[in-house]
């Protein structure tokens, strides 16, 4: 096949997976609901993690394919990409967004740590199994804390009926993104051997943007509709979602060699964290100024990473 053949199986295989994925989040809360899982489980540990469900099974394809470097960059891209490129491209256009008042202060620094975990394992550009376990505590630590200040307590109700449409669905769903994340990781193969790309390079810029469209459709429909209000528990919590799968990756398998291109995303990412931390710290809002501060960290990484 073609250049623009790839290309066309790699947009078309990314909104089937962005599709099948939406299905799963939708289907997966409506059983959690019924189930009588906590507003907690449902809000910010599950849609987290299903909203980045795309980056789990490219992360699990490009192991099996024995290129883990295209996920951990796809990983770390889908971080930086959220946290500055959109959330900065939201802030300058509504002129501010507000943080979702039910997040405190000890969620909020647990949440960033856990964004800023994978500094400390990869900076050595490599990852270990023993890492990939720390990566995966560390998810699991963010976890309990955020249940412990979860104070709204209730009783569940369990509703039985009704379950097999749900379950049905999310089946469907998790099997059309097996699939079409096959098919993603087989195109970028393909693509990154004609361009002579790197698979973290590719990972970094074109993966990241593909597998974050539901975070980028999120972002959208808030512009839309002038909400400043935006869902920044989806956002932060499918970046802390990426450490968890790059723990995962690590136990799978254990990554090596970054070619030196590694430490501009990490030095990047940790910036964005501090720089996001103290832009929130004052009214719990990121005004337009400070979007554009985010968006000028995006710019700098993009330039750093075409340069070297």
């Amino acid at each position: 096949m073609n250049l623009w053949s790839q290309i066309s199986i790699l947009i078309a295989s990314g909104i089937v997976l962005t599709g099948a994925a939406n299905v799963v989040v939708k289907e997966s809360s409506s059983l959690a609901k019924k189930l009588g899982f906590s507003s907690f489980t449902i809000g910010f540990l599950l849609l987290g993690v299903l909203t980045s469900t795309p980056e789990l099974f490219v992360a699990m394809q490009a192991a099996v394919e024995g290129i883990p470097e295209l996920a951990v960059g796809n990983l770390l891209g889908g971080s930086i990409l959220l946290l500055s490129l959109v959330m900065g491209i939201v802030a300058i256009l509504l002129g501010r967004v507000s943080l979702d008042h039910q997040l405190s202060n000890g969620e909020l620094w647990a949440m960033m740590g856990v964004i800023a975990a994978p500094i400390t394992v990869l900076w050595d550009e490599r990852l270990t199994r023993p890492e990939g376990l720390f990566l995966v505590g560390m998810y699991g630590l963010h976890a309990v804390i955020l249940n412990r200040d979860d104070k709204k307590s209730h009783q569940k109700k369990i509703h039985v009926g009704g379950l097999g449409r749900p379950l049905v669905l999310l089946g469907v769903g998790v099997g059309v993104m097996f699939f079409s994340s096959r098919f993603i990781v087989t195109s970028a193969e393909v693509i990154m051997g004609m361009f002579s790309i790197a698979p973290l390079l590719f990972g970094l810029f074109f993966l990241s943007l593909g597998t974050n469209l539901p975070e980028i459709a999120l972002a959208y429909e808030s512009i839309r509709h002038r909400r400043r209000e935006i869902a920044f528990g989806d956002f932060l919590g499918s970046s802390a979602a990426n450490t968890l799968i790059l723990g995962i990756l690590g136990v799978i398998a254990p990554f090596t060699g970054g070619n030196g291109r590694l430490v501009g995303a990490l030095l990047l990412l940790g910036s964005i964290t501090i720089y996001f931390l103290w832009a929130i710290s004052s009214g719990r809002t990121i005004t337009r100024k400070e979007g554009i501060g985010l968006l000028v960290f995006y710019l700098l990484f993009v330039g750093y990473e075409l340069i070297i």
